[in-house]
Parts: structure tokens; sequence; C-alpha cells
């Protein structure tokens, strides 16, 4: 399994020097550490958790997204969800799994389910040109996470700057 921390200390309750610096200069934070390591705990019980990429993990009031490399998606969530649904129990909160992708529509998608995207469309504003992403008026509050909470999180994954809204 690979994860923003290297193999030894996904294996220990300490840091090594070089994970030490990435966490101190806020490249990882304590929660990607915390469910990497649950995560390669799993990995013995479950064999699909051994070849997936862990990329970055985002932490919201309502709910943790996990962004994992292209098609290990699946892997991360396990049959029914049972994966990610005992990372879910350790953390006490809900869990959110994303692919990264080079598509970003792909990304957005996987974020707002079970809303769908309506349209995508670039809006002018005083501050330069936007995507805006517009979603059914009727899935608003079902995405567990505030519009700042998404937008910020979607240019993270994707670097594009995104405005969400429910029309």
């Amino acid at each position: 399994m690979k994860a923003p921390i290297c193999n030894v200390c996904l294996k220990s309750d300490v840091l090594c020097s070089n994970c030490e610096e990435k966490l101190e200069n806020g490249e990882i934070n304590e929660l990607e550490i915390q469910i990497s390591r649950k995560l390669k705990e799993l990995s013995d019980e479950y064999g699909s958790l051994r070849d997936s990429e862990i990329l970055h993990v985002y932490d919201t009031e309502n709910v943790v997204v996990i962004v994992t490399a292209e098609g290990d998606g699946a892997k991360v969530v396990g049959r029914s969800g049972e994966i990610v649904k005992k990372v879910a129990e350790e953390i006490d909160k809900s869990i959110r799994v994303v692919e990264k992708s080079e598509n970003d529509r792909e990304v957005i998608k996987g974020l707002l389910s079970p809303a769908e995207i309506e349209s995508v469309n670039t809006v002018f504003t005083p501050d330069g040109e936007h995507q805006k992403i517009v979603v059914d008026e009727e899935y608003k509050g079902k995405i567990n996470m505030s519009n700042e909470e998404f937008e910020e999180i979607i240019e993270k994954i994707t670097g594009s700057h995104y405005l969400l809204s429910f029309e």
C-alpha cells in the first residue's frame, strides 16, 4: 500500500525524520497518518488494499475526503463499503472516497455524489474567469459539506477554481 507516509511509519507508532518534516511543513496531516495506518492494518484482512494508493486526506466539518490514485477508490471502499465503514468508525465521521483523475468532472462527480452535475459553466467575475458547477437544488444539504468546503477541496485536488451553485 502506498500512502502519504513511508512504509516504515505506516507500521510504527512514531514518524521517521522525513515524515516528521512533512508533517511540520503541512504536506501531510495527523488525520492522513491515522487513516493511512488504519488502512495498512486492514490490508492484512483485505488484500485489495495492498496495491492501493492514498494520495491525500481532507477533513471538513462533517465528512472526511480520502483521495486515492485513479482506479483505487473501490479498493479503499471495499465490498458493500465494509472497509470504509471500519475507518469511519475509528475516526467517528462519515467518509467520501474520491479518485484523482485527469478529468476534473469525474472528481467533482465523486465529491457531489449522490447529486448529479446539471452543467459546468464559465462565469466571468471581477476576480477573473471561474467555472461554476450547477447542481439541482433538491441536493442542497445532502453532500455533507458547505459550498466553501467543497470549493476549497476541489481546488486542492484539481488545481482549478470552481464555484458550486444549487439552482
